[in-house]
């Protein structure tokens, strides 16, 4: 698989590149403002991306805004349990800002906010869910190459889950006798207090035992043990089963990044999952 290139711009993350055609501001640091608007308009007159996507929170918004800026979604007291981020998009390409399977989605998240929540098997038929280590890593990458057939980040990489393992984002298994049949992540923006739940695959052989509920659940759990305020995910639009996994544990509708994303073989809408795990005092 390709990717795109992360770059840090003091204390925040971009990634670029033209395996996602666009620029994806990751994180903000308040101190980074004006590097971070020199890089995205050095980047942009360069490479001429088709869009660019930015996480920023709620205050900075007059920073970032331009004339062609649209919220594509929030998530209400990302930072620290108190702040919105927002996720602020600009279009370059007019195919971009456009999705066929619009109706699609809007169903989707129409059925998925009537839905009653859902139930965890925690015996999960066998499956033992624990967090990954350096060893789980090739196993873990097996399973990702079988699952996805592009994504927008290396999870198939050994090297760049090593990495990002030894970086202190904490990955997760399902294992049975026939070895790990379940992965999933959660990175952890310690700055922000929020976690998102990710890279979540499940071996063809054991779909459809509870095995993605049983994994969200025990990420959850260890999230919480850190001091983790907001869960979100960013997920794929058009299949219902992942936007019906979270919002049956309770997450809230944050809104749809259009096109966003080079995942499954082509470039798809994202919906943003959220949920307050811990609610602030102030």
């Amino acid at each position: 698989m390709e990717t795109d290139l992360l770059v840090t711009v003091g204390k925040s993350l971009i990634q670029h590149g033209y395996y996602n055609n666009r620029i994806y501001l990751i994180s903000l640091h308040p101190d980074d403002v004006g590097k971070v608007l020199d890089s995205i308009s050095f980047l942009q007159l360069t490479c001429s991306y088709q869009k660019i996507i930015l996480k920023v929170p709620r205050s900075l918004e007059k920073d970032f805004s331009t004339p062609d800026t649209c919220i594509e979604a929030q998530i209400p007291g990302y930072y620290q349990g108190i702040e919105d981020a927002l996720f602020l998009s600009r279009f370059y390409d007019v195919t971009r800002s456009e999705d066929d399977a619009y109706d699609i989605i809007r169903q989707n998240i129409r059925t998925c906010q009537e839905r009653e929540k859902s139930s965890v098997n925690k015996t999960s038929n066998g499956v033992v869910i624990r967090e990954a280590d350096i060893s789980d890593i090739p196993l873990m990458c097996s399973l990702y190459q079988q699952v996805f057939e592009t994504y927008p980040f290396p999870i198939h990489d050994p090297v760049h889950v090593q990495k990002t393992m030894n970086g202190g984002v904490p990955f997760f298994v399902g294992e049975t006798k026939d070895g790990i049949v379940a992965a999933g992540s959660c990175e952890i923006d310690i700055y922000a207090s929020a976690g998102e739940m990710s890279d979540i695959a499940v071996d063809t052989r054991y779909r459809g035992l509870g095995l993605s509920r049983f994994m969200l659940s025990f990420m959850e759990d260890k999230i919480k043990e850190k001091g983790v305020k907001t869960a979100y995910t960013i997920c794929r639009a058009e299949p219902i089963q992942i936007n019906r996994l979270f919002s049956g544990f309770d997450y809230e509708y944050g809104g749809t990044l259009v096109k966003n994303t080079n995942i499954c073989g082509k470039c798809e809408s994202m919906n943003i999952w959220y949920k307050k795990l811990q609610y602030s005092d102030f």
